[in-house]
């Protein structure tokens, strides 16, 4: 059932762990170096020309050669899967519902890595999708129920409650990154909490003006729906 109302999730997730074997296999080649250099986002590689690294640092995961590196990619899939679904019905099941769901993971990646450029330090680089990820629970949190057409006011108190989740979930990820870097001996693991703030807020926003394509509206006479 998932795979027919929800696809573009799962196409989105097989996508981001086709490019973590492809990263997997190019480390063991010896090219781990080269793909977080021309892949990841940091901000001297951006204004030295990589340009493009705010869109590719998003298919790309922590090595699998890092302490825990595994856990990156499967806690992000994981999110994906469980926030996904309820975006993608909303913006429709067929191929054009699918290329909205890509533009809106898209554009709020790019949101993130946005926020990370302007207040990370320079020498950080990031990788990763949590970024978009953030983006669709900023618009989970503005629906008011399931298939539901309305959306909560952005300043409501359902928000709100889901803005303190989405805070309180950040300084868990940084606080236990900095502990299991420290245990196992290779330092603070960093965490992008700037993208995932940019991402937040731009799917918080975004969904206002995306369309809303459920299936069943098309069964529905015209001028009936009930906004």
């Amino acid at each position: 059932m998932l795979w027919f109302e929800a696809w573009p999730v799962l196409v989105m997730t097989a996508v981001i762990w086709l490019v973590c074997f492809g990263q997997m296999i190019g480390e063991a080649r010896g090219y781990g170096d080269a793909i977080l250099t021309l892949g990841a986002l940091w901000k001297p590689g951006v204004f030295q020309g990589l340009w493009w690294t705010p869109l590719t640092h998003m298919f790309l995961h922590a090595s699998w050669q890092q302490p825990g590196g595994w856990l990156h990619i499967v806690m992000n899939s994981g999110a994906l899967v469980a926030l996904g679904p309820a975006i993608a019905q909303r913006l429709g099941r067929d191929w054009m519902g699918g290329l909205l769901f890509l533009v809106f993971f898209v554009v709020c990646g790019l949101a993130g890595a946005g926020t990370f450029l302007l207040f990370a330090p320079d020498q950080i680089p990031a990788v990763g999708a949590s970024g978009a990820i953030f983006g669709l629970w900023g618009a989970v949190a503005r629906l008011s129920g399931p298939g539901e057409l309305k959306l909560a006011p952005t300043f409501s108190g359902t928000v709100m409650r889901q803005v303190v989740s989405a805070v309180i979930s950040n300084l868990l990820v940084v606080g236990l990154g900095a502990a299991y870097g420290l245990a196992s001996g290779v330092g603070i693991i960093g965490i992008a909490w700037q993208a995932h703030l940019g991402g937040f807020v731009a799917g918080l926003l975004l969904v206002q003006v995306m369309p809303v394509r459920f299936h069943w509206l098309r069964g529905l006479p015209k001028g009936a729906r009930p906004f």
